[in-house]
């Protein structure tokens, strides 16, 4: 019937056609009417039009009714289309049998208004899109965690869970300390419990951050840059390049002697001018022959305590060294003990003499000519980063461990065992997470945090040489995951380290970063200058939770975009005739008056979403704004799914559940 009605002017110029023919020949012009044959031979065109008129009334009057009629029908009788039940969610792709790397951020409906669509489908990023990261912003209590992080990374980590060479590893910060919890229920659920790497200060394994590939003016450079970002620039940069200077020097006098050093060994040198020098002449010692005296370490005890104090640690845990002194020759043979005469390579030797001379210029015709007012400033500004390690027995044990832990052989080492290489644990497919609340410990939780982020950052990157040398094979998928991100986010503005570069690398080293924060405005108040903007561009797809300040909302509304929309603007209009002024009333009045109401549209260019649709939104609601890895896809709303909630049930069956 609806769709009969719907073609009603079709109907009835067919039904006025037929009605017209047949009246035509059952009731013809009656030609034998003397009037009207006296007029077609007074006056034969008068007649013509009347012959053609009644033929053409037979048509259009049957046309004129019927289509009211229909009009009539369609006004009185006709029903809005009532749509079909909504169709069912498309199954979950559940992460342990997916054959492709993507995330299923939630359920889409319609593009920009809530509501129930006909046919739901999946909001999915592939695995391109995942590798140009995903930032996640929403006010506190909106679900960042549960509806988002818990979800996300239990899709990345079920990825191939059974495949050793596939699986995915990372790393994962946060400030709570239930994320770790959450992080290796996940792992264990998925048959994957051996490979949860905890570093915390109750965990088994010890972190030094100093030891590592690099040079010392890069870890010197390290530090600086998370002094920078923990307690802001000053306005003189003199003070940050001594600092750095200082930093330096030390940590290469350390690495010279023994190739090893920790930030406890930094602060007690930097803060005490008499170490330093002792260093210095220790080293002087040290490097003055290229021959060694190697002995076991047992057989020293039976040497006079004077001759005890030249003796070094050696080249393993049970050797000592010592300059070979013809004296020190002579006691060895007098007490029979066995000694081997070594000579340590030239170039090795040679660069270790040139580096310790730079020390040595530093120390003396820097440093010490500096007045000792002007070395103490620069030494509290490192001291009150580097004292973070000195005044907690249990920090200082985890993150400052001895060379000796390094050395001694795995299965001697007992309960500690110092972390593993990053780049080891990322090729392994480990997931490393740093459980160091930050309530304990502010500044230190946000100082171990970024360093091991650092880490993990460089690593990621070193990967790239060995992947574009082979491109048969990608190298495994890995993934940085970092839950209240302004903890820990750190940029370099003109500076060659920042997570804004790292991310703009990351997506060749086959790296998700996924980051979770409060707001766009914690990110400015944490990072200097302009830089947030830089970090927040090198993220490209962004999931907008409700949000709380209007700094945000319209910065999320800018980034959603602008479109073309019609708006309807209405317009009344009343006139009158022989207007004149009621005696009862004492208005105007007119006897005759008529209104006139008119609607026209305009195109503007407004929101796709307004900044007050990013504060209305509810728990689970989020507006996205996608990134497929080739192309960008228009803002969108979306639907997400808590960890605790059934994903193949629709968020509208849940919320009407909940109600009832």
């Amino acid at each position: 019937m609806r769709r009969l009605i719907e073609h009603r002017v079709v109907l009835s110029l067919a039904c006025a056609a037929v009605v017209g023919t047949v009246s035509l020949h059952v009731w013809s012009l009656p030609v034998d009417d003397p009037v009207l044959h006296l007029v077609a031979l007074r006056r034969p065109e008068l007649y013509t039009v009347l012959a053609y008129t009644y033929a053409a009334l037979w048509f259009t009057t049957p046309l004129l009714v019927l289509n009211s009629a229909a009009s009539l029908a369609y006004i009185f009788l006709s029903r809005p289309r009532q749509s079909g039940a909504p169709q069912p969610l498309p199954p979950y792709p559940q992460p342990r049998t997916r054959s492709e790397l993507f995330l299923v951020l939630g359920e889409q409906h319609h593009r920009t208004r809530v509501g129930r669509a006909p046919h739901p489908k999946w909001l999915v990023i592939p695995e391109s899109g995942l590798y140009t990261g995903m930032v996640i912003i929403g006010a506190i209590g909106t679900g960042k965690t549960s509806a988002c992080m818990y979800p996300y990374v239990e899709q990345l980590l079920a990825y191939r869970a059974s495949d050793p060479t596939r699986r995915i590893g990372g790393l994962v910060l946060e400030v709570k300390g239930d994320f770790c919890r959450h992080v290796r229920t996940i792992l264990e659920r998925h048959g994957r419990g051996d490979d949860y790497v905890e570093v915390s200060l109750d965990s088994p394994y010890r972190y030094n951050p100093l030891h590592n590939d690099l040079d010392a003016y890069a870890l010197a450079y390290g530090i600086a840059t998370l002094m920078t970002n923990l307690y802001g620039h000053g306005k003189e940069p003199f003070w940050q390049q001594a600092s750095t200077n200082l930093v330096k020097f030390v940590i290469l006098l350390h690495q010279v002697l023994d190739g090893y050093v920790t930030l406890f060994q930094v602060y007690e040198h930097a803060i005490n001018p008499d170490k330093l020098q002792a260093r210095i002449t220790e080293g002087e010692a040290r490097l003055r022959a290229s021959d060694r005296l190697i002995v076991q370490k047992a057989d020293v005890i039976h040497l006079p305590p004077a001759d005890t104090s030249a003796w070094h640690e050696g080249p393993t845990q049970e050797a000592l060294w010592a300059v070979a002194d013809p004296e020190l020759q002579t006691a060895l043979l007098a007490n029979g003990i066995a000694f081997t005469l070594e000579t340590p390579p030239s170039s090795d030797l040679a660069d270790r003499i040139a580096k310790f001379a730079a020390v040595k210029r530093w120390f003396e015709d820097d440093w010490m000519r500096m007045d000792a007012k002007l070395r103490t400033s620069i030494v509290e500004g490192v001291s009150v980063f580097l004292s973070l390690f000195d005044d907690n027995p249990r920090v200082k044990h985890v993150f400052c461990p001895p060379k000796s832990l390094y050395d001694t052989p795995e299965q001697e080492r007992g309960t500690d065992a110092p972390l593993p290489p990053m780049a080891e644990l990322i090729e392994q497919g480990k997931v490393v997470v740093l459980n160091f609340p930050i309530a304990a410990n502010p500044g230190l939780a946000r100082a171990i945090g970024t360093m091991l982020k650092q880490d993990f950052q460089r690593a990621v990157l070193n990967r790239i040489p060995g992947m574009s040398s082979v491109p048969s094979r990608p190298g495994r998928p890995v993934f940085f995951v970092c839950d209240e991100y302004q903890a820990f986010a750190t940029t370099g503005e003109n500076e060659p380290s920042g997570d804004e570069k790292f991310f703009s690398l990351a997506r060749q080293a086959r790296c998700i970063p996924i980051v979770a924060t409060q707001s766009i405005s914690s990110l400015r108040s944490t990072l200097p200058g302009e830089s947030w903007r830089t970090l927040l561009q090198g993220l490209r797809t962004k999931v907008f939770l409700a949000l709380s300040d209007d700094v945000s909302a319209r910065m999320a509304a800018d980034l959603c975009g602008k479109a073309e929309r019609l708006t309807p603007a209405y317009s009344l209009t009343e006139s009158g005739q022989d207007a004149g002024v009621s005696v009862l009333t004492g208005r105007a009045a007119a006897h005759r008056t008529s209104v006139s109401a008119a609607k026209r549209y305009t195109v503007s260019i407004d929101y796709v979403f307004q900044p007050t649709a990013f504060a209305e939104l509810q728990n689970g609601q989020a507006i996205v704004l996608p990134y497929d890895g080739r192309n960008p896809l228009p803002a969108t709303l979306c639907y997400l799914k808590p960890y605790y909630e059934n994903p193949q049930v629709s968020y509208f069956d849940q919320r009407t559940m909940g109600a009832s």
